[in-house]
This record gives C-alpha cells, structure tokens and sequence, in this order.
C-alpha cells in the first residue's frame, strides 16, 4: 500500500473531480445533503493538500514526479509533479476553494440551479489542482480546458441575466482562442523534444536541442495561451 505521501498529490485533485460527479447523487437525497456533501469533499481535497507540505519541505526544493503509465501503446504517462511551487498553487486553490463552497451554503441558498452550481464548482478546483500538480504540457492542457469550461459555466451561472450570459460567451471566446495558441506551441514543443514532460523539455533546452528563436516562439504561444 502507498503511503499517504504517495496518494496525495493525486488524491488532491481526484477527490474533487469525482466528488463533482456524484453531486447530483447527493442532491437526489435532499438539498442539504447536497450542499454539505460539496463542502465535505472540498475540505477533504484541502486537507490533501496541506498534508503535501512536509513532504514538499523534505525535498529541499527539489523537484519529484509520481507517475504512472496512462497511454502505454504510445508511451504516454500520467503524473504529478511535486515542488513548492506546485504545492503552494494546490493549496491556495483548494483552501480558498473550500472556503468558497462552505460560505455558498448560505450565499447560494435562495439561488435555484445550485447542483449544476456544486458540480461546476467541484470540477473547477479538481481541474485547478490538475493543472497545477501536471508533471507535462498535455496534462497541463487537459485540466487547462477544464477550468475554462467551469470559468464559463460559473461566469455565467446567472445565464437568465443577459449581462451574465453575455460576460460568460466572451470569456468561452477569448480563452478559446489562448488555448489553439498554447496548443499550437505544446505540439511545436513536442514535435522538438519528442515528449510533453517539463523536465524532458527544460533538458532538451539545456542540451542546446532547442534553439533560443524557437524556443521563443514556443514560449510567446503557451505563456501568450495563458494570459489570453
């Protein structure tokens, strides 16, 4: 059996996804059911979260992967990435993110739609903790859609409202548009470097395999992705 170090940083955003899924199980109960049952799996993602810390501090700001084979006809893994950075952003996401979801118990509580509300909103931390904890750009990509797709959803969760609707249709646009260039440059990255994994790039880079015009480019695509 793994230990619990070993299980976090996967349980830090799986909890969420899944707990997202069964939200409307919980809200087949009754309504209150629902709601506390959003807050619990949010503060047990949390707790997930904090317990990486001790594990992030024993590395001395190394860097270590967990992954596991996902796509093996292709060679491609699934992993995670533990460094203080990455923890850090898990944290930031999932104890904010819980905090969110206890104070929408009485926020939300007149509002109507509020399972398609827990749902979007479970989904959205499990998606920020996988982007954050991605050990490679495809991954990053993956949880990247996520989040966007549940920024749309929640931007424009009051969709009867035309000023809603409308603020949630341009953030779908414009993030649409980042993410063709940031795939754009993973794909050119790749074509490069032959695997989508952050080290195995930042190697290629240091190996002088990737020219510094190229790799401007690739960068002004991904980094140009996100802040679009």
């Amino acid at each position: 059996m793994l230990p619990l170090d070993e299980y976090a940083p996967w349980l830090v955003w799986l909890i969420p996804l899944a707990g997202s899924v069964l939200v409307p199980v919980a809200a087949s109960v009754n309504a209150k059911a629902r709601d506390w049952f959003a807050v619990v799996v949010s503060f047990v993602g949390a707790a997930y979260a904090v317990s990486m810390i001790p594990q992030v501090l024993s590395l001395h700001g190394e860097a270590r992967i967990l992954s596991v084979p996902w796509i093996p006809q292709i060679g491609l893994r699934a992993g995670v990435l533990l460094d203080p950075l990455s923890v850090l952003m898990a944290n930031i996401a999932s104890c904010i993110g819980a905090l969110i979801v206890l104070y929408s118990i009485g926020y939300m509580a007149h509002e109507e739609g509020l399972t398609r509300y827990y749902f979007f909103i479970l989904f959205f931390i499990g998606g920020m903790n996988g982007l954050v904890m991605a050990d490679n750009f495809l991954q990053l990509f993956i949880f990247w859609e996520i989040v966007g797709l549940c920024s749309y959803a929640l931007i424009g969760f009051w969709y009867r409202k035309e000023s809603a609707s409308r603020a949630g249709i341009k953030a779908f646009i414009v993030t649409k548009t980042g993410d063709i260039l940031m795939l754009i440059g993973i794909l050119v990255l790749f074509s490069m470097t032959g695997s989508f994994g952050f080290l195995d790039s930042k190697g290629a880079v240091e190996a002088g395999r990737i020219t510094l015009p190229l790799l401007a480019t690739i960068s002004l695509l991904i980094f140009g992705g996100i802040l679009l």
